[in-house]
């Protein structure tokens, strides 16, 4: 059965393979498309797009957006979206910028709370979209933690003396751009954030899909979400969250698969939301 990976992260944003070594890594894990869906950022996509032409993968367009609800982090998947749309576009600029002011502060607080950590050091592990996981490389580096988890738990989530909250992106909002692009906008890895009655105001604001099959998910979060998929209506989608050995790793890429007929109802969906336009 041709299979789909449809959360996958290149050098763009925070993973650690290129966009044109990640199609290649699809392509020999046997998958039959991959979606590219870095953080705030379209980046990865025409590089990523040539190679799958030149292998025989598809390349589906992604993007993976920051939002909060309630205090909380909630992303928000987007595919087969028009990458130059204005306010896509408008909305990635500002995500990039808050990165920037981030990083700024974040590197301070580290060095208020004597660490030697510098701008130059993680802009160095940062090729793309600067997150917390180029901090967590530096602080590995550097000998202050041993693993990416234990950066995240010292130094790097709330409350920690790293942590810097980012600017304050509604999931409607994300919701609303991606429909603007032409795309179909999925919430990522619901079981993470464990509050499902953010669905029933995200389901009216036009959700398509709900990533039901994510490594952090258990069997029993699985069936959960198929069938809160099935009853909202929605897409239950999937994908392994590669972000490449050593960084958040969750496992290989196509680890966490569904079938490419998925792929297809996306797409369909993507069609649709184009021609209302």
């Amino acid at each position: 059965m041709a299979i789909a990976d449809l959360h996958a992260h290149t050098t763009a944003s925070d993973g650690t393979f290129a966009p044109r070594e990640l199609v290649e890594l699809a392509k020999k894990n046997g998958l039959a498309a991959v979606a590219i869906t870095d953080h705030d950022t379209t980046d990865g996509l025409a590089e990523a797009e040539a190679t799958g032409r030149e292998l025989g993968v598809e390349v589906v367009p992604g993007i993976e957006l920051s939002t909060v609800f309630e205090g909380k982090e909630v992303h928000v998947l987007g595919y087969f979206y028009d990458p130059e749309h204005p306010e896509l576009l408008r909305l990635t600029r500002m995500m990039r910028d808050d990165r920037i002011n981030r990083m700024d502060k974040m590197i301070a607080r580290l060095q208020e709370a004597g660490l030697d950590i510098t701008r130059e050091e993680v802009q160095a592990e940062a090729q793309g979209a600067i997150g917390r996981p180029h901090f967590a490389r530096v602080l590995m580096k550097k000998g202050y933690v041993s693993t990416m988890p234990e950066a995240f738990d010292k130094y790097l989530t709330y409350g920690k003396p790293g942590y810097v909250a980012r600017i304050k992106v509604a999931p409607e909002e994300a919701v609303r751009v991606i429909l603007a692009a032409g795309g179909v906008p999925v919430v990522a890895h619901p079981g993470l954030l464990d509050k499902d009655y953010l669905f029933d105001s995200l389901v009216p604001a036009g959700l398509i899909g709900l990533e039901a099959f994510h490594p952090d998910h258990s069997e029993e979060k699985r069936r959960h979400y198929q069938a809160l998929a099935a009853q909202h209506g929605l897409l239950a989608t999937g994908g392994s969250d590669f972000h490449g050995a050593g960084a958040e790793h969750r496992g290989e890429l196509g680890s966490v698969n569904v079938p490419l007929d998925i792929v297809r109802q996306l797409q369909a969906k993507s069609a649709y939301l184009q021609n209302q336009h």
